[in-house]
């Protein structure tokens, strides 16, 4: 099996007539223009008549990117075949059948597809979005496992049930708000957990080979660039990992994976090595301060839309939160159950710290909290009990997951089949979740692509 990398978590595997293209993001920033790639991605136009598979691991924007996808050119998209997990709801397979594939098939959790005469799939799904992906070709199993982060039973269950893998892709690096830019201890610890979950991945699959991947990006925004101190490198997975193991690709670097040990590591370690010297030299965005009153009208707004969605019990659960815009110099009060109000509190008495285009962000979108999380652009000026809370609830809010119409949303027989086909993997995911290798609790669940979740 020829493999080729693009770039972040975008990768082809090739054989015989089947070309799997897996989360291609090509190209722009995403999460509210927080994140940028890094390296670029190689993949050139004319390759796109070569794929006749794309496989979406989950709706994050840096896997389901919208404009790569709408980008494919009509002639090549309806020669493509587009995989996607059985998910719990149907939007992101509606948007899917309406762009024009040649087929949308979605795949049952566990159950092998086969996509050719020597080439199989079978979709692993991880929480409530994440998933992964086994490929079996004539010779060769390829495990890839996005940013699923299993605990060690499902971990267990997995290489018992699929057994010899040739190679493993994995996340390597940080996703999320790892502290304040001032708490560099607090990064390093994120980082370290991160990298010891990767290591123990690889210690309970026991692949013959491991590729770091789904972490080439860059913080790119002035208000979150602190992060980029806070990040995993190559170097440091080459560290953690024996050499005959290890097998580096750069964007553009093919491998058959028969012919053994990837050659071009060491090159492709070295230029990584120099991209990442030269962090410091790129370009960060920045965002134009919003007028007080637009700010304040979305989050009533949105305060309003959340209400119609939850009883009072739920809402009780959240405690009002205090944001600072440090642009305009002004303090909103947030109480999910009865609105929001300009206050005159200073930043210290403030809970988060942030700029008036990212609390606007963060509730004229649906997924806007969750968002939020990701993009790192705020500060926390004292306890974050009552910020975390808020983000549980905006999470949940995102997936479309709401108290009010709870009995008709879990006994439909879609998401009855989802629970059912998952029942041991969740069971781990929420109640068996190993020790000291679990998400950060501010960590979202659902940061949907652009705005097809995004309803007023």
């Amino acid at each position: 099996m020829k493999l080729t990398f693009v770039g972040h978590a975008g990768f082809l595997a090739e054989e015989a007539d089947v070309v799997l293209l897996t989360d291609p993001w090509l190209d722009g920033t995403v999460f509210n223009d927080s994140w940028s790639l890094y390296p670029k991605p190689k993949f050139e136009d004319d390759k796109w008549r070569k794929v006749t598979h794309i496989w979406i691991s989950h709706e994050h924007p840096d896997h389901l990117n919208i404009p790569t996808i709408r980008a494919i050119p009509p002639n090549a998209r309806k020669n493509i075949t587009l995989l996607f997990q059985r998910h719990y709801d149907t939007l992101l397979l509606d948007w899917f059948q309406s762009q024009g594939f040649r087929e949308v098939i979605e795949l049952q959790h566990g159950k092998p597809t086969q996509l050719g005469a020597q080439f199989s799939i079978t979709c692993y799904q991880e929480g409530l979005i994440d998933s992964g992906l086994l490929i079996e070709g004539e010779q060769t199993r390829i495990l890839n496992l996005n940013d699923s982060q299993m605990p060690s039973s499902s971990l267990t269950r997995l290489k018992a049930e699929i057994g010899l893998i040739d190679v493993l892709f994995n996340q390597f690096s940080i996703a999320e708000w790892p502290g304040n830019p001032d708490d560099v201890s607090g990064r390093t610890r994120v980082a370290e957990r991160v990298l010891n979950r990767f290591v123990r991945d690889f210690e309970e699959l026991e692949p013959r080979y491991l590729v770091p991947f789904a972490s080439f990006v860059r913080f790119s925004h002035r208000e979150n660039s602190f992060m980029n101190s806070g990040v995993n490198t190559v170097d440091d997975v080459a560290a953690v990992i024996p050499e005959e193991r290890l097998v580096c690709l750069y964007p553009g670097d093919e491998w058959t994976v028969e012919d053994g040990q990837f050659p071009g590591s060491d090159a492709a370690l070295k230029q990584y090595t120099s991209d990442w010297k030269a962090i410091a030299d790129q370009e960060l965005g920045e965002s134009e301060s919003v007028a007080l009153p637009e700010v304040l009208n979305a989050i009533n707004e949105r305060i309003r839309d959340i209400q119609g969605c939850y009883h009072r019990f739920v809402l009780d659960r959240t405690v009002p939160v205090s944001f600072y815009m440090t642009d305009l110099s002004a303090a909103i009060w947030v109480n999910m159950k009865v609105g929001a109000h300009i206050t005159e509190l200073s930043e210290k008495e403030c809970m988060v710290s942030l700029a008036s285009q990212a609390l606007l962000f963060t509730f004229s979108k649906r997924f806007g909290l969750p968002t939020l999380g990701v993009s790192g652009r705020y500060k926390i000026n004292h306890s974050e009990d009552a910020f975390r809370r808020l983000k549980k609830l905006g999470s949940a809010y995102a997936a479309g997951f709401y108290s009010k119409g709870i009995l008709k949303f879990f006994f439909s027989r879609r998401r009855l089949s989802f629970l059912w086909h998952r029942r041991r993997d969740l069971f781990s995911q929420f109640v068996q979740r190993t020790p000291g290798l679990s998400r950060r609790p501010e960590q979202s669940t659902s940061v949907p692509s652009e705005d097809l979740r995004d309803t007023p």
